[in-house]
């Protein structure tokens, strides 16, 4: 409310609504003088910012201090005097993630090496390269045209016997280029790995018959395979360590879709509280989660500073603050939920499973993501 006088005339000068107070029951604007001046923006400016600060931080201790609570505060319908639950999460997110990725995350620098193998080793690739193709022309393989597949074993008994006549020639063989990264295995056929450019690999795709093309998915793959392996000149570790750092930055997209996926274990769970709604769950998750990044970024200073006080580490801090965030997940189901003990650690154990479930699928969808956009 601001300190401006109220206005004589009870109609609002929003809607044009009749007034019954200082406020309009229908937009709910204040009934004040439309005259403003510098110093009423200042102090409204002040007052905002200490109402938010005020809000956030009693929102803060019941969070922290009193698990489950604000969620059913949320549940009951008092909601007035907690800063609401979206804004907390915008807030706690990226104050978390900003310090996060500023202080705690750094980057890694990369360097593409060319992988440099020794003649031995370079020898014993060739023989199982040989042996590969061997059992495709055998089994007539149809993921390539079968003449390919002789022209490769022919290449390959070529640096064989380069090789052995002149294992100083191990840098120079035609026939293992593009063996650093593998982005997924879809099937025992590698012979696409031999290739040097997507180009080539789409001209081998176009002389197959439209049955025996690689489908969809098991195309977007190698194709994909193919181009890390040019980009990065098989460095297999650079490959890894780029896609690794492009994934560490979908850290909070991936935990904001994994929000309401958590909601949804939550209703599975408790399917039989029809007094739950889907949203009920989903406002716990979101305090869940706010409560969690402070007390994840709350272990990382106190290791850090800890660390810079004693100059040695202190596992125990993080081990410590680990514990309390799961103590915290049970806690807060206890007092929200409101079930005996047991049960809660009997659902606090499948939750727990089912969101491991969730999160190693997740992970697996943004790191194929990452490296599908390098």
């Amino acid at each position: 409310m601001s300190h401006l006088p109220e206005r004589k005339e009870k109609i609002c000068l929003n809607c044009g609504a009749a007034l019954h107070g200082r406020f309009c029951h229908y937009c709910g604007q204040e009934n004040i003088e439309p005259k403003d001046n510098f110093w009423h923006l200042v102090t409204h400016f002040v007052y905002d910012i200490l109402h938010f600060d005020g809000k956030f931080f009693s929102t803060l201790k019941y969070l922290l201090f009193r698990p489950g609570f604000l969620s059913h505060e949320y549940l009951r319908g008092r909601r007035a005097d907690y800063l609401h639950p979206i804004r907390m999460y915008v807030f706690t997110s990226a104050f978390f993630f900003l310090i996060f990725f500023s202080f705690y995350q750094k980057e890694e620098a990369i360097e593409i090496n060319e992988k440099k193998d020794s003649p031995q080793e370079v020898m014993e690739d060739l023989l199982a390269e040989k042996k590969r193709l061997e059992k495709q022309i055998a089994k007539k393989a149809t993921s390539f045209p079968a003449d390919l597949f002789k022209e490769r074993l022919k290449v390959v008994e070529d640096d064989i016997a380069m090789v052995r006549k002149d294992s100083s020639m191990a840098d120079s063989i035609k026939s293992l280029s593009g063996r650093g990264f593998t982005l997924v295995s879809l099937d025992d056929d590698r012979t696409y790995k031999t290739l040097k450019t997507v180009k080539e690999y789409d001209s081998i795709q176009t002389l197959l018959p439209k049955h025996e093309r690689d489908g969809f998915l098991s195309r977007a793959i190698k194709r994909q395979d193919i181009h890390l392996n040019e980009k990065y000149k098989g460095d297999g570790s650079a490959m890894l360590k780029a896609v690794t750092n492009k994934f560490i930055h979908f850290f909070p997209q991936m935990l904001f879709i994994s929000l309401p996926l958590f909601g949804l274990l939550l209703l599975m769970l408790y399917a039989k509280h029809k007094q739950f709604y889907y949203v009920n769950h989903v406002i716990y998750s979101i305090h869940l989660y706010c409560a969690l990044f402070i007390i994840i970024l709350s272990g990382l200073w106190i290791t850090s500073i800890l660390t810079a006080l004693t100059h040695s580490e202190h596992d125990w801090v993080g081990n410590t603050f680990t514990i309390a965030g799961f103590f915290y997940l049970y806690k807060s189901m206890r007092n929200f939920y409101g079930q005996r003990r047991a049960i809660t650690i009997l659902k606090y154990i499948f939750l727990l499973l089912l969101s491991l479930f969730v999160m190693v699928l997740l992970f697996g969808i943004f790191f194929l993501f990452s490296a599908f956009i390098l």
